[in-house]
């Protein structure tokens, strides 16, 4: 038996007649029920060939079905490779050649997928295989899931977890959240992403707590709901999620003992209004899906000016911030303060990149998780997150971060939203702000270039209507189409295909009068090919955060210029006579 689902065994011997999971519908069923699914969909797996090792794809919604295939993978040594539902053809292409699935576990309002065995969900949970033919297999400890990372660094990679690795990670969460079994747990992440299985579902269920399935795409007033009818105890959500849960309120989720906040910067006025109109203490959490959870802070006390510490067994470093300026922060380098990339080690992580050991040795060196992150120390030891090292930004006195500097212009009162865009290749820094309600243009504008002066950024601001997120409301993810003028970009949900299609060579015209010389951009995986204004033929080699951020900034510039052909093109329009970069075998 697989050493995951072992642990899970012994949880739900103990606790058979207690609810291990909830619906988003209401749907309950307790641990042994859950057991009895676990075997089912195991035995299922055992007729259609599913052996230790063999790899099994999934494209799923949330469900107790889908909690239970997850258990039945440990418990049978499959190897798990979650495909997010919302994901491009090509996207799904990409997962399927780099994993080879023996299997693809799907739903029926797909469609049939002809490059390899399907399944359905509801096929595995009501099948009639004999349950003595699921047999165990003996004790797998090694890899049981290939994760794809969000991208914000760059273009998207398979993470590799062994069982054992994630066991221990995941023991020594639970440890260090102090979970009992009269838990609940909440998530509103789908289970294809770590933030919903290795920060909610396997926590509970290793627990014997309950694990609440909400809806993804629940508005946040039904999300509010849900977290007070259900009881949840620990949620972990996004900033700009804890953001608009506030602007639901005034509520009190008395219950909520564990509001975890990670995955992005945390401003102090997240904090506060968290506090103010809800009722809680957002604990602060950082991590990866490389890594696991690297620091934490659990104190039930206002947390607008902490930082965070080291998880037990988890040793963090600060890394010289390579390719930017050497002079602190601007603001920062009192005494007692360091600054620098953060760098963690555990004995317990994942074993990099899948087929990517390029990645892999860049990511991890000489034992050390370089996280691509930059981080303060303060003189109590705490750590701050202050952005990615991408987003630093020469300032009067030193370097700035654009998290921080959002915060900033969110906080002056007459800011609903901002984002600051470092520079980038043909592309200048810029600031875009979103005017609080009833707030004229220029008075915005004056408040808002009041606090890039006194960051030290003088850089170009433009006043807009609206600014696109991604629906998982990442600020890493953002880019503003044409934000030469006070015009509407797309909106995200509507550009969620095109950003996706980029990394296949999509071709996008792009031209920004006054700003983006480019009249045609080519993207492929290495590098961005374009032909300027003068007709040259040229490419830039981009890697990291400035590749994935350049080529969704063109392509959503692009996706809202092909609906408004008139307004933001130049008449001219040629196509890239350059050949598109040949991709790698490894990329094939």
């Amino acid at each position: 038996m697989s050493v995951l689902y072992q642990a899970f065994r012994r949880v739900a011997a103990d606790h058979g007649d207690r609810v291990a999971v909830r619906s988003a519908e209401g749907e309950e069923i307790s641990y042994a029920q859950l057991v009895h699914l676990v075997e089912r969909i195991s035995a299922e797996l055992s007729t259609l060939g599913v052996a230790p090792g063999d790899v099994v794809a999934t494209r799923l919604a949330n469900s107790p079905g889908y909690v239970g295939l997850i258990l039945a993978l440990a418990r049978s040594g499959a190897v798990h490779v979650p495909i997010s539902r919302s994901a491009a053809p090509d996207r799904i292409d990409w997962s399927i050649e780099r994993t080879g699935p023996r299997l693809l576990v799907d739903e029926p309002d797909h469609g049939p997928y002809d490059r390899l065995p399907t399944v359905g969900l509801d096929e595995l949970v009501t099948g009639r295989a004999r349950l003595d033919g699921a047999a165990e297999p003996a004790v797998h400890t090694g890899l049981f899931r290939m994760l794809e990372t969000t991208g914000s660094t760059g273009m998207p990679k398979l993470v590799s977890w062994r069982q054992d690795d994630l066991l221990a990670d995941r023991s020594a969460w639970l440890s260090y959240l102090g979970i009992t079994p009269d838990d609940v747990f909440l998530t509103m992440h789908p289970l294809d992403v770590a933030h919903g299985v290795d920060v909610h579902m396997f926590p509970a269920l290793l627990a014997g707590a309950r694990l609440v399935l909400s809806d993804p795409e629940a508005a946040p007033g039904l999300l509010v709901d849900d977290l007070d009818r259900s009881g949840a105890t620990v949620f972990s959500a996004l900033p700009r999620h804890y953001d608009q849960l506030a602007g639901c309120g005034p509520r009190t989720l008395s219950r909520l003992r564990l509001p975890l906040c990670g995955g992005a910067y945390l401003s102090q006025d997240v904090v506060r209004q968290s506090r103010h109109r809800l009722g809680i203490h957002i604990r602060r959490i950082y991590g990866s899906t490389e890594f696991g959870i690297v620091l934490g802070n659990l104190d039930d006390v206002p947390q607008e000016d902490r930082g965070m510490r080291p998880l037990p067994e988890v040793q963090v470093q600060l890394g010289p911030l390579t390719g930017q300026p050497s002079q602190p922060p601007a603001g920062e380098g009192d005494a007692g303060r360091s600054v620098g990339e953060i760098l963690a080690r555990s004995p317990h992580t994942s074993r990099g990149y899948h087929a990517d050991p390029t990645a892999t040795a860049q990511a991890f060196r000489d034992g050390w998780y370089h996280t691509g992150d930059v981080a303060e120390r303060t003189p109590t030891g705490e750590y701050r997150v202050l952005g990615r090292v991408a987003d630093a930004m020469p300032a009067d006195g030193g370097v700035r971060f654009a998290a921080p500097v959002e915060a900033a212009l969110q906080a002056c009162g007459l800011v609903a939203e901002a984002a600051v865009l470092p520079s980038l290749p043909g592309v200048e820094p810029v600031a875009a702000v979103v005017g609080a309600r009833d707030a004229s243009a220029d008075t915005v504008r004056a408040a808002a270039e009041k606090v890039l002066r006194e960051h030290g950024l003088a850089i170009p601001l433009r006043v807009l209507d609206q600014l696109p997120y991604t629906p998982s409301a990442r600020s890493t993810s953002r880019s503003y189409g044409d934000v030469s003028g006070s015009r509407q970009p797309e909106p995200a949900s509507s550009l969620v295909s095109t950003v996706r299609g980029c990394g296949g060579g999509f071709r996008a015209w792009s031209g920004r009068r006054g700003c983006q010389v480019n009249q045609c951009i080519s993207l492929g995986r290495r590098d961005v090919q374009y032909v300027t204004a003068d007709d040259r033929a040229t490419s830039y080699h981009l890697s990291g955060k400035l590749a994935a951020r350049y080529k969704e900034f063109v392509c959503r510039g692009a996706a809202w210029a092909i609906s408004h052909p008139t307004l933001m093109f130049p008449s001219r329009r040629r196509h890239l006579t350059a050949p598109l970069p040949v991709p790698l075998a490894a990329d094939r």
